[in-house]
């Protein structure tokens, strides 16, 4: 069996859609008119016939609320994706203890995975576990990054 990641691109495009659209109760050719192509040529681009129009890729995860795809490609180019998070504004004491509870978690992921790596290998199963702990830190890392923008934007706009 190939890994996900040797998958040809319009197999895992085939599968995220089949198996989101039966997740989400609706069907191929719904999603389809969403997107806006014909029917036909999505069922093409499916079926690996033709290439998948790179600027409907957006569109199509947020459609199905699946990010594999994305992902797919940037792990090619030898980047990290994440969502960018909604952060709702805050104030006052609110503010540290959101602070506290992101540093908190972020501290809890990295010893975790600091025992992880403690006698140097890592096995498939640990491997296995420690890249969701990665890439939950990584997006809580952004999550306080972004947060302190807008704490910072939130207090210029006041003063």
């Amino acid at each position: 069996m190939k890994s996900r990641i040797e998958e040809p691109f319009h197999e895992v495009l085939c599968r995220v859609v089949q198996t989101r659209t039966h997740d989400l109760r609706t069907s191929v050719p719904k999603l389809a008119e969403r997107l806006g192509p014909d029917y036909r040529s999505f069922m093409y681009w499916l079926e690996g016939q033709r290439k998948f129009p790179a600027e409907l890729l957006p569109h199509l995860c947020t459609e199905l609320q699946d990010y594999e795809l994305m992902d797919i490609l940037e792990r090619q180019a030898g980047r990290v994706a994440f969502r960018v998070p909604s952060i709702v504004a805050l104030s006052g004491i609110n503010d540290l203890r959101a602070m506290q509870a992101l540093v908190k978690e972020v501290g809890e992921a990295l010893e975790s995975l600091a025992s992880t790596l403690e006698d140097g290998i890592v096995t498939a199963t640990e491997l296995k576990e420690t890249i969701p702990k990665l890439d939950d830190v990584i997006r809580e890392c952004a999550h306080l990054k972004h947060w302190l923008e807008r704490r910072h934007a939130a207090g210029r706009a006041s003063a």
